[in-house]
């Protein structure tokens, strides 16, 4: 498993949104384990892709058959994110696991959709916003019984776990119980993030489901995110995640996509990311491709927390409305069950500042 350290996030193209039902967490006592880490990571990568790009990492740790953090640091926040699983209960998850953490540690465990499209949406949290749950000593476990409406039977989810401290000494994660059905499903993009280095190249990262007939990936780039060429191969490697640096200096905005190809010849592409040279200063926002077909980014400032994007058609009916993740540079929406036409896209900071932009529909 792929474990390294991220630098503060530039873009991330898998963008988080709360689902509509609350979540309820009680005590449970029925959990079985799922995964023991005995032999592998289990498909975990870390840190998850979607935390946030200060986090340190945990690694598998194949003595001690468990993931643990050893960062050494005081205050630091580390998270692991699961592979692909199917939601097998109706509006409720089992879930636990072993710990062994320093004093006053707090944790929250998120569900995410693992269905591709924007907004990536958050179906369950143990968490209320940002508060955490503290850990109820150095060493135990935790069984839980996670219940919210928006969990439905047949669901391609991941499991994010998150742990908080300010004390020295490791994490250790071990012996997941989960009530969910089977175990990776074949590959899929789960998330393609760009991060600038401070020498001004980029590192490319993306998470992929369980890689099934899977030979490598191409990473494409372009300068006018029409026309690509290849910017360096990854061979397929049984990983959650892939990096690729791009050695080159950013001199201007530039696009990036990957290609997974398979040994059967079939491919398939990831989402587009923008990386801009340097800083915008406009308050501008843009929309590409023009015109859209499935998918549209929207590219603008880093976002403030509660920052809304709508899209409205021209007669100002509201068709779609997303939260835009804090400190990201771009949402995307998808479109492909939209008619053609001409449709606006509003952009609202949260502190009055309102912008729109028109978006074609092809």
């Amino acid at each position: 498993m792929k474990k390294f350290l991220l630098s503060a996030i530039t873009i991330v193209s898998g963008i988080v949104a709360t689902a509509q039902f609350p979540t309820t967490v009680t005590p449970a006592s029925n959990c079985t384990v799922f995964r023991n880490f005995n032999t592998s990571d289990e498909g975990f990568s870390s840190p998850s892709i979607y935390s946030d790009g200060n986090d340190v990492s945990f690694f598998w740790n194949a003595t001690a058959g468990a993931e643990i953090e050893n960062s050494g640091l005081n205050g630091r926040s580390a998270s692991l994110i699961s592979p692909l699983y199917v939601q097998s209960e109706p509006g409720r998850v089992t879930l636990g696991f072993k710990y062994v953490a320093p004093n006053n540690t707090d944790y929250r465990v998120r569900i995410i959709s693992g269905v591709i499209g924007t907004p990536l949406e958050i179906l369950a949290t143990t968490a209320n916003g940002p508060v955490f749950t503290p850990l109820p000593n150095n060493a135990g476990n935790i069984c839980i019984l996670i219940q919210d409406a928006d969990l439905v039977v047949g669901q391609q989810i991941r499991f994010e776990f998150t742990f908080k401290t300010n004390n020295p000494g490791n994490i250790l994660f071990d012996d997941l119980a989960l009530s969910v059905a089977g175990g990776p499903l074949p590959v899929t993009f789960e998330g393609f993030v760009a991060r600038k280095n401070n020498d001004g190249t980029v590192k490319l990262l993306w998470n992929v489901g369980e890689e099934v007939n899977v030979k490598g990936y191409t990473v494409e780039s372009s300068t006018n995110g029409v026309d690509f060429t290849e910017a360096g191969y990854v061979t397929a490697s049984g990983k959650s995640v892939y990096t690729l640096d791009y050695a080159s200096k950013l001199v201007q905005t530039m696009f990036f996509r990957v290609k997974n190809i398979d040994f059967d010849g079939k491919t398939k592409y990831s989402g587009i990311i923008k990386v801009y040279s340097r800083e915008q200063s406009t308050a501008n926002i843009q929309v590409y491709p023009v015109p859209a077909t499935s998918q549209v980014t929207i590219q603008h400032n880093k976002a403030p927390e509660h920052t809304m994007i709508t899209l409205l058609s021209p007669d100002g009916k509201v068709i779609q409305r997303v939260n835009a993740s804090a400190n990201t540079l771009q949402t995307q929406l998808n479109i492909a069950n939209l008619t053609k036409g001409v449709y606006i896209v509003k952009y609202d900071d949260g502190s009055g500042q309102v912008q729109s932009v028109k978006m074609i529909k092809n």
